[in-house]
């Protein structure tokens, strides 16, 4: 036996004995042993089979010293700060899957090419440590049955190339199991990529800040400036890494978003109406700042109502389920008029804190201010803006409150214009025949007092 078959088989049994049995191994080592194994340490570092931090054994023996010590610090974690920030697959034929890693380093595999990396240290048919790094992690859920061989220039394992493997699991099923950031549309822009991040903290904004306000340069108090400085830390991270960014986006989902969005739309859609409500209760006090008299309170809702227009149109071609969205933002607009509909009466007709109040019939009604005496150049209060919306899943999960609306809009006190009450029945046609049913024929409108 020659004195490198020696040192390769001290090898392999330094390398069984650690893996099997290192206890007995240390219990009575001779000195010889301890002496053979050292000198084969010195001589070649790096076993012929290299055991993966994830218990995978891999034969390197047709490696020279120095490959090997390459492919020990790509498959043993310990060894290196490699990680993964995000991977993509390119529309290429054959597909190309890129592996972005951290310190700016890119892994390309596709087809039957030889895998590269952009840190230029394979050269000449030889891997580098992020391309074993790479293989190790394509193969961790291998079973642990006998060694795999590794080509010299990362190729493949055990005669089978890396993107063949991709092709075979699924890239995306890969990426999901070793919790790799996948990048499934184009990166935006950075300013593009700040104003999305904004979009998607502002869901945990502590004052309730919709997105457009959370990006306000207006004066916030503490605790809205420091979740701002939050989000700019966030944002610098992000931009550097883009696998935070990937990351985000799956945590914060749009879906997620919405339901969030709509959560405080509810809460401000109720805040405007108690306001209202305890303005005409108590009238301006020092805890009722605002003074919501009917016309603040009209130009309030009439705010939200753009606002859900405007949130709708910016999210229904990336949201992943468009019924769901119209759908909510239909609910939040009927609530509205639901609302509305309920406060068809004189404002201030038992008031007794004040002995002042407005003349115009529209100052002193709600209803009146925004769907009876509404400017020609308003248009159809929530209605023209329900028309944008599709309605089936509004009809289906709404149709009581519909009902409900409309049996309001029949019995208020001033009638609905004909305008509106055609509006409604042709967006809800549904509602034609109970209308009829109900009203018994038509019947002339009450003039305003």
């Amino acid at each position: 036996m020659s004195v490198e078959e020696l040192s390769k088989l001290s090898l392999a049994e330094t390398m069984v004995t650690t893996r099997a049995g290192a206890a007995r191994a240390r219990a009575a080592p001779s000195q010889d042993t301890q002496q053979s194994a050292s000198s084969s340490e010195a001589s070649s570092p790096t076993p012929s089979l290299i055991v993966s931090t994830n218990g995978l054994q891999y034969d390197v023996s047709e490696f020279d010293g120095d490959l090997r010590k390459r492919a020990k610090r790509g498959l043993i974690y310990e060894d290196n700060d490699i990680e993964m920030k995000f991977c993509e697959a390119t529309e290429d034929d054959p597909k190309k899957y890129l592996f972005h890693l951290a310190d700016d380093i890119t892994v390309a595999m596709n087809g039957g090419n030889t895998p590269k990396c952009s840190c230029g240290a394979n050269e000449d048919g030889r891997a580098c440590k992020h391309i074993f790094w790479m293989l190790g992690q394509l193969t961790s859920q291998v079973q642990k049955t006998q060694p795999l061989q590794l080509a010299k220039d990362g190729s493949t394992v055990r005669d089978t190339r890396p993107a063949e493997l991709i092709k075979k699991y699924g890239f995306e099923t890969i990426a999901g199991h070793l919790d790799w950031p996948l990048l499934e549309e184009e990166l935006p822009e950075e300013e593009d990529m700040v104003d999305e991040i904004a979009n998607m903290l502002s869901v945990f904004e502590p004052t309730d800040d919709l997105p457009a306000d959370f990006k306000s340069d207006e004066t916030r108090d503490l605790s809205s400036r420091k979740y701002q400085e939050f989000k700019d830390l966030i944002a610098d991270h992000a931009k550097k890494n883009n696998g935070l960014y990937i990351q985000l986006q799956g945590i914060i989902d749009r879906a997620f978003r919405a339901r969030v969005f709509f959560a405080k739309i509810d809460h401000r859609i109720d805040r405007a109406f108690d306001a209202f409500q305890e303005y005409i209760a108590k009238g301006p006090t020092r805890t009722n700042a605002a003074q919501v008299d009917v016309k603040n309170c009209a130009n309030r809702l009439k705010g939200l109502v753009q606002t859900i227009a405007e949130y709708y149109h910016e999210q229904i071609e990336e949201h992943p389920d468009p019924e769901d969205l119209a759908t909510r933002a239909g609910k939040a607009l009927l609530d509205i008029l639901d609302g509305v509909a309920d406060r068809d009466f004189d404002a201030y007709e038992n008031i007794t804190w004040s002995s002042e109040h407005p003349t115009d019939p529209k100052d002193r009604n709600l209803f009146v201010f925004l769907i009876y005496a509404r400017p020609e150049d308003e248009g159809l209060f929530v209605l023209d803006t329900l028309q944008g919306l599709p309605q089936d899943g509004v009809i289906r999960h709404h149709w009581a409150l519909i009902q409900g609306i409309l049996e309001k809009l029949n019995r208020s006190n001033l009638w609905t214009p004909q305008e509106y009450m055609d509006a409604f029945r042709t967006l809800y046609p549904e509602t034609r025949k109970r209308a009829a049913s109900e009203t018994g024929g038509s019947s002339a409108k009450r003039p305003m007092q």
